[in-house]
Formats: C-alpha cells, sequence, structure tokens
C-alpha cells in the first residue's frame, strides 16, 4: 500500500504538458526544437528533465524492438541501460555528471535544484511500459516491462 501512495506523490509532480511525451497522441514532434513551435513558452527545467526521461525510454525501448527484429538480445540491451538509469552499475567510462541519465541538453555542471529524479524515473518506467504494453509477446516486450518494473522501483524507493 505505501509503494502505491508513493507512486500517486510522483505522478501528481508530473506536469499535464510531459504526458504527452510519455504517451504520445498528437502528431510526431521532433525533438530538435519542433516543441518550441508548438509551445512558445519554453519549459521549466524540471519538466525538461521528464520531456528527456521520455524521449530517452522511446529511444531505449525503439532499440529494444529493432535489436529483436534483427534477431539479438533485446533483453541485454534494455538491461544494460536500465541498470545506468538507475545506477545501479559502475560506470565503465568516466563522464563529468553526478547523477544518472538521461542528461539534460544542453548539459549543465551541475544538477539543477528543482530536478526530481525520482520523477524522472517513473516517467521513464511509464513510458517503457508504454511501449511493452503494444508489442506482441516476445523478448523485447519482456525486457521492457522487466525495465519499466526496475526502474519504477529506483523511482519509488527515494
Amino acid at each position: 500500500m505505501a509503494s502505491i501512495v508513493r507512486l500517486l506523490a510522483v505522478l501528481g509532480k508530473i506536469d499535464p504538458a510531459v504526458w504527452d511525451a510519455i504517451i504520445p497522441h498528437g502528431p510526431v514532434v521532433s525533438r530538435k526544437g519542433a516543441e518550441v513551435a508548438l509551445n512558445p513558452q519554453p519549459l521549466p527545467p524540471r519538466h525538461q528533465l521528464l520531456v528527456a526521461s521520455a524521449a530517452v525510454a522511446h529511444d531505449i525501448a525503439s532499440a529494444a524492438v529493432n535489436a529483436d527484429a534483427a534477431g539479438t538480445d533485446s533483453s541485454r540491451l534494455v538491461t544494460r541501460a536500465i541498470d545506468d538509469w538507475c545506477g545501479t552499475r559502475p560506470r565503465r567510462i568516466p563522464i563529468p555528471w553526478p547523477g544518472p541519465w538521461p542528461f539534460p541538453w544542453p548539459p549543465e555542471p551541475d544538477p539543477h535544484p528543482e530536478w526530481d529524479i525520482s520523477a524522472s524515473r517513473v516517467v521513464g518506467a511509464l513510458s517503457l511500459a508504454s511501449v511493452a504494453s503494444r508489442l506482441e509477446d516476445g523478448d523485447a516486450r519482456d525486457a521492457l516491462s522487466k525495465g519499466a518494473e526496475q526502474l519504477l522501483e529506483a523511482g519509488l524507493a527515494e
């Protein structure tokens, strides 16, 4: 019961404008500035991170689907990406970033004080689960579902 309360608390922090990035309902928009044409007001830093989190999760899902279609192991790809995101795996390459990715664009030397990493992980989990729910049974769906669960647990643990 406590985890559902934590989930609802995190979901309550997500701006409604971010939900289109989690589960796209309208036309697909490029990440390279087309969002500005739709919404001339810039998003606050905390919402920029959530939109970036949804975009990264969709990229992970796309890579998993492509790997599965190519006959390679999609679960390994998703597991490595989610482990990096959750911070549960040691970094192989020293990166001057103090926290888990997704990285904001443009990169800042210190995390913005408004960034909510737990909400970022929950947004990633929801995005992965959204894609997984639309796939047929198979390795990619299983890998994305497992990744979504791991991200959700990490997001609610904080």
